[in-house]
């Protein structure tokens, strides 16, 4: 069957299918084409699939009213399906380049390839998101390899990412990515905070998140700290927590089993037993974690998730950690001051910063302000 990419059919002009059908308010429409893709489309019905054909099938739109359509269709006049997207619209993604979703019927439609997937999937979840409240967390799967092995609470994620501010309602430019860096980024799954949009994935899983700006924590230094951020991601690991040892030395080791034979096995995190400083009290050794829960207490903007500071703490050589044997809780907030402005200083947000860059910088800031307290 011959059918329009979508380009043409729809583009900048009012809609003029099954008007008679539609209700007149909404005639007034002028919708362009947003991105069209060529689908084998199948209908689901009484427990059987009923192959239908390739059609195309195009997101279309008016940017400036928001409003936005999914057509499936072969040509002009022939149109399997027209259908006005509402924040209710349920669109599931699911294994190997298919998605479903209910209208006049119940669609299973696959795209001819991953890359097709996963732009589609794209530009559809920044409708959807647009379409609910901005201001809560939204994800979505843009490619599913299988459903097995997801990641529950508590696992411990590695991934890949590309990081664009969100203007307003606009997608803005990116401003950050870690693709060239040589580890992944490891984020625990929790219940609370962006992290809880991990929930379900597994190896080679892509999914979109929208952050708003009241979860952004350790993502917060990427924006004006008025923007949301936009999280491209690629899983390229998921592991399983199964035990808890803690060492006399107040290490918490972690034994995880992971999906895929060729990462390691174990993973080692630091345990601060001092995160409660009360005046007048002292430190033995100044960790991220500690730092971190006094930015909390003068109102800083600064990293929430525990494994960022994780990282962060790492990064920090341990033999200048073990010089500081004594802070009082006022020498502590100078400290944290400091080391505060430097990061404001280093971290312009008119820039765009890889996530070693990220990194190296705050090794070196965190560094020479132990250096000028020992």
């Amino acid at each position: 069957m011959d059918f329009d990419d979508g380009n043409n059919v729809f583009s900048q002009k009012k809609i003029d299918i099954n008007q008679s059908k539609r209700p007149k308010s909404l005639l007034t429409h002028t919708v362009s084409t947003i991105v069209a893709k060529v689908v084998t489309a199948s209908k689901l019905g009484n427990d059987e699939l009923i192959p239908v054909g390739k059609y195309g099938f195009a997101l279309a739109g008016d940017v400036i009213q928001n409003y936005y359509q999914l057509l499936l269709y072969g040509n002009k006049s022939s149109v399997l399906d027209n259908l006005i997207i509402t924040k209710e619209f349920q669109y599931n993604v699911n294994e190997n380049n298919t998605v479903q979703f209910l209208s006049k019927e119940n669609w299973l439609l696959e795209f001819s390839n991953t890359k097709d997937a996963v732009d589609f999937n794209s530009h559809l979840a920044f409708v959807l998101w647009k379409l609910n409240e901005p201001k809560e967390l939204f994800w979505m799967d843009l490619y599913y390899p299988s459903r097995n092995k997801v990641a529950i609470f508590s696992s411990i994620v590695e991934i890949t990412y590309v990081a664009n501010v969100v203007q307003g309602k606009n997608f803005g430019p990116e401003v950050s990515n870690n693709i060239k860096d040589s580890q992944f980024l490891k984020i625990k799954v929790s219940e609370k905070g962006w992290e809880r949009s991990l929930l379900g994935v597994n190896d080679n899983t892509q999914r979109i998140v929208y952050i708003p700006v009241a979860e952004m924590g350790a993502w917060k230094i990427l924006t004006d700290g008025h923007q949301c951020l936009c999280l491209t991601i690629t899983v390229n690991n998921v592991y399983e927590i199964k035990e808890k040892k803690i060492t006399e030395l107040g290490q918490e080791t972690l034994e995880i089993t992971a999906t895929s034979n060729s990462i390691p096995t174990q993973l080692t995190e630091i345990v601060d037993n001092n995160l409660t400083i009360e005046p007048g009290s002292s430190l033995k050794t100044v960790s991220i974690e500690s730092l971190y829960k006094e930015f909390e207490k003068l109102k800083f903007n600064n990293v929430e998730t525990n494994e960022r500071l994780l990282k962060l703490e790492a990064l920090v050589e341990e033999k200048k950690l073990d010089k500081i044997e004594t802070l009082n809780s006022t020498e502590l907030k100078k400290f944290i001051k400091i080391v505060f402005k430097s990061i404001i200083q280093e971290f312009p947000i008119d820039q765009k910063f890889s996530g070693s860059e990220i990194q190296t910088t705050i090794k070196n800031i965190l560094t020479n302000a132990f250096n000028d307290f020992v």
